[in-house]
């Protein structure tokens, strides 16, 4: 250390050497040097590039040099910047116009890497890469390369990109969101580019998508309005098995509805309607045993997108009174009711069930602790039904968008869930809540329920989504099942004692009663009001006389 060069012909020959080998192993050599030379003293870098000029130079030719070697330059001139704490604006004029001849794709892609890594470390990049026109040359590059993927609509066509070339628009788009990120001008000039369009288009590639999607969330910084027409448009036009397309614009949905001011937009743009779409579309995914094309799909990632399309909902709704007004005003907690309970684990048959007497009794807690247990299996059907059920239950209590964090069981999962245990993955520039199913349930879901005394702490707690709580009285006659009569109806009773917990306090029954959850009730389970032998009847009646001696309708009491 400390070392400084004072004699620059032997460094001379060093450079001619470079500039005349395509030996991989001799170049390899010079450039180590050179970074060796740098190590001992800064000064170093500074004295040999304002007179020999040496990696000035070598980005001259850099491009035909071995690939190794490619990547092993591309490395020292970002040391420059990361270690040296200098912006060497003549190199990274010369890098760019590599990046816009693009005279050999590997080269360009390590040359793209390099600044990407400049930029994601350091904001002042941001500018540097704006002003010197680098962002400019991206977006009509990207302009060009979604004009073919808009072509190609979906087919392979002779000459489509592959490999290095498929990989370098990646990198363009990841380039693009790392310039507009936490840059509202740069997202200006974008959307001044008419890239908007454009960009959209990327989204279909699952190779594409996360960068899209931050390039996407960061134009919501200046219009709302726009980001949701596109993300709410691009669910609606997914076809019924894109079901990891749906994910991941359900993810950076939740991430931008975080903001109290996108719920406006949000509504604006049908984004309820878009949603609740959603499951509409998945009518029979969950039936036992699966029917159709919905073999191929897992019943995992089936529960992954419900879990996601209502939260998604409950996030628009959160403290949101104009919000959750339009939703209640326009019977979107019925139209919830009806898709959830076609899904095809809920019962959906006319005949009515038969009594059965129950041995023990759980709570719905117990019930739901005892339903994942390996020492007494439940039907799939069933399970679905509780995990849906425990959804609304959170949503019931305005908590459903925050479960972002969870850890499976042991109990459940045994050897093949230890790699599940580790903290949540992280994707790309995103944290992921769920893991991509194998054979397991979405894992965020376990953490969905406690344990009996955790839920008993729980039970006093305020109604947020009253709507939710008649979604679960209409979907309580179709838990049931021929042939599992007696575990149906043990959940059912299960069910209604929960519910009428969650109307102990006066607040919560005249927050029920306003919402209508006595007509619900009467228009649901007219059943189990018409038949004193009824399992429901007792039960039920309880419920109905606890909110009737808070306020009742007279078309109710009629």
């Amino acid at each position: 250390t400390g070392m400084t060069v004072k004699n620059l012909q032997p460094f001379q020959v060093l450079q001619s050497i470079f500039q005349r080998s395509n030996d991989q192993n001799l170049c390899g050599r010079i450039l180590a040097a050179i970074g060796t030379i740098w190590a001992w003293d800064k000064v170093n870098f500074f004295l040999l590039e304002w007179t020999l000029q040496p990696i000035n130079q070598f980005t001259d030719i850099i491009h035909f040099k071995p690939h190794p070697v490619q990547v092993q330059f591309f490395r020292l001139v970002e040391s420059i910047v990361l270690d040296l704490s200098y912006v060497p604006h003549e190199i990274l004029k010369k890098v760019q116009y590599l990046i816009k001849e693009n005279i050999v794709p590997f080269c360009t892609l390590t040359a793209l890497q390099c600044l990407l890594s400049m930029t994601q470390k350091d904001l002042l990049f941001s500018d540097i890469f704006r002003d010197s026109g680098l962002l400019g040359l991206l977006l009509a590059l990207l302009r060009k390369e979604a004009k073919i993927l808009r072509k190609s609509a979906g087919t392979h066509l002779p000459g489509m990109k592959e490999g290095t070339e498929k990989e370098l628009n990646v990198v363009m788009l990841k380039m693009v969101a790392a310039l507009t990120a936490r840059s509202v001008r740069n997202t200006v000039v974008l959307k001044d580019y008419g890239m908007v369009p454009y960009i959209k288009i990327f989204l279909d590639d699952e190779c594409y998508r996360s960068a899209t999607l931050s390039i996407l969330e960061q134009l919501s910084v200046i219009n709302y309005e726009e980001y949701m027409s596109i993300i709410i448009g691009a669910l609606c036009s997914s076809t019924q098995w894109e079901l990891h397309l749906k994910l991941d614009l359900l993810k950076s949905l939740l991430r931008i509805l975080e903001s109290p001011k996108s719920h406006s937009a949000f509504r604006t743009c049908s984004g309820f309607n878009g949603l609740l779409s959603l499951l509409s579309d998945m009518e029979g995914a969950l039936q036992d045993p699966p029917s159709g094309q919905w073999t191929a799909v897992g019943q995992n990632c089936i529960l992954e997108l419900v879990f996601y399309t209502l939260q998604g909902i409950t996030a628009a709704l959160h403290l949101d009174p104009v919000n959750s007004n339009f939703f209640q005003r326009n019977g979107l907690f019925e139209k919830m009711a009806e898709d959830l309970g076609s899904l095809g684990c809920f019962w959906t048959q006319g005949e009515r069930q038969i009594p059965v007497s129950l041995e023990k009794k759980r709570t719905f807690a117990e019930f739901l602790d005892s339903a994942f247990s390996s020492s007494e299996p439940f039907p799939v059907w069933l399970k679905n039904c509780i995990w849906i059920l425990n959804f609304l239950d959170r949503m019931v209590k305005g908590t459903l968008h925050q479960e972002s964090y969870f850890k499976e069981r042991k109990s459940e999962m045994g050897e093949e869930s230890r790699d599940d245990q580790e903290a949540p993955q992280a994707q790309e520039e995103h944290p992921v809540v769920f893991k991509r199913p194998g054979n397991k349930l979405p894992a965020s879901a376990y953490m969905l329920w406690g344990n009996p005394e955790e839920k008993l702490e729980m039970r006093d707690c305020t109604i947020v989504h009253p709507g939710a709580v008649c979604v679960m009285v209409k979907l309580l006659p179709k838990l049931y099942k021929e042939g599992h009569a007696q575990l149906s109806q043990e959940i059912q009773c299960a069910l209604v004692d929960h519910i009428q917990t969650l109307v102990k306090s006066e607040k919560s029954r005249q927050v029920m009663c306003e919402s209508g959850l006595l007509s619900t009730i009467i228009t649901s389970c007219q059943d189990a009001f018409c038949t004193d032998s009824h399992p429901l009847h007792l039960p039920l009646t309880r419920v109905f006389e606890k909110l009737a001696s808070q306020a009742i309708e007279p078309h109710v009491l009629r």
